[in-house]
């Protein structure tokens, strides 16, 4: 586990976020993103163009129950002036944890957030998969 959340207190959410998430082909990931997620919040950064980048951090509050939604919000310490809140489904920002690369969201998370494009549906696949 990244977060020092105990396996113990992921091991319920495998089995209800597994159908949103991939299956269980990707155990091990999904079990990381719901560690992250049951912390409340993630540090990481957001690479530009150049070389630059800027810190992040993001959290969240509302239910871990993959259909509802969290609140989140999220800020960039040396840009004050710069944050955002929304609301996305649980199992959403589960999946954007799991794909997420080292300390960057994936693109498909900037994409959604900054130019408005819907995340790729993730099909509901049999859990034993």
């Amino acid at each position: 586990m990244l977060t020092g959340i105990t396996s113990e207190a992921v091991a319920p959410l495998v089995p209800l976020f597994a159908p949103y998430c991939g299956g269980l082909r990707r155990v091990s990931t999904l079990e990381d993103g719901l560690a992250i997620l049951l912390a409340g919040g993630w540090t990481g950064e957001r690479r530009l163009q150049g070389g630059r980048s800027h810190m992040l951090r993001f959290s969240w509050s509302g239910e871990t129950a993959p259909q509802e939604n969290l609140h989140c919000e999220l800020i960039f310490p040396g840009l004050p002036a710069v944050k955002y809140n929304f609301e996305l489904p649980c199992h959403q920002l589960v999946q954007w944890l799991m794909d997420r690369e080292g300390e960057q969201l994936p693109v498909s998370f900037w994409q959604w957030l900054l130019l408005g494009q819907p995340p790729l549906a993730t099909e509901l696949v049999d859990s034993a998969a």
